[in-house]
């Protein structure tokens, strides 16, 4: 015989979750309060209470007070997963080997989905990182127009669960953009990488667009590397 050794608050919680994900619940709906639930799956109001506050701290459940409770969406689930996150200097390396993974895909259907207005956005947001480096530069427009280059990209993809990753990874490296714009040369070096990506992706070369973004993403890690021993 098999046993269950988790407890009955956490068993009730997956019995809920597994609703949600088969589609019993869905997003938006207010889920049955703590004593109908317990009546229903013949256990205490307590322990649903435990087992509801368990589905939010994952996220799959949002509470509004003097409401209900309410199935939550994607993007919240998703949010929870990497609040759980605080990005060390030791843990950049394996973020930076995610990232590049999914921004070579990125790359990939961005080419085989968008359309030149698309590939227009894209040049509008190097040209304008450009001529900021031309004049006074403005470093926190250039760390918008980073994260807006790499989200842009992710957008054409037309893959809105990669979107929902790609947004939430960028926001946990937000403190490594920053510091990164400030090294010296760096973001120079940024903005002429992300010219030649956009190069081969109006060509519609995958190979060459998907190298050149993994030799960006390089740099950059390689960068902030180096900058952190110099401390």
């Amino acid at each position: 015989m098999q046993i269950n050794r988790k407890g009955i608050s956490e068993q009730v919680a997956d019995s809920i979750k597994r609703r949600i994900q088969n589609g019993e619940y869905k997003v938006g709906d207010k889920i049955p309060g703590e004593r109908e639930m317990g009546t229903e799956l013949s256990v205490s109001r307590n322990t649903v209470r435990e087992a509801y506050k368990i589905l939010e701290a994952y996220g799959y459940l949002t509470v509004k007070h003097g409401i209900g409770v309410f199935v939550a969406s994607p993007e919240h689930l998703i949010q929870k997963m990497t609040e759980a996150f605080f990005v060390t200097s030791d843990q950049i390396k394996d973020f930076f080997a995610v990232r590049k993974i999914l921004e070579e895909w990125t790359v990939k259907w961005a080419i085989e989905n968008s359309c030149d207005d698309q590939f227009n956005e894209l040049e509008q947001i190097v040209n304008e990182a450009k001529d900021i480096l031309a004049g006074e530069i403005d470093y926190n427009r250039l760390a918008e127009l980073d994260h807006k280059f790499h989200i842009t990209l992710a957008n054409n993809s037309k893959n809105e669960v990669l979107v929902r990753i790609m947004n939430f990874l960028i926001d946990l490296l937000s403190e490594s953009r920053n510091k990164s714009i400030q090294i010296p040369g760096r973001v120079k070096q940024s903005v002429q990488e992300h010219a030649k990506i956009l190069q081969a992706i109006k060509q519609k070369n995958i190979t060459v667009a998907q190298q050149l973004m993994k030799d960006h993403l390089d740099s950059v890690e390689h960068s902030l590397s180096n900058a952190s021993n110099v401390k």
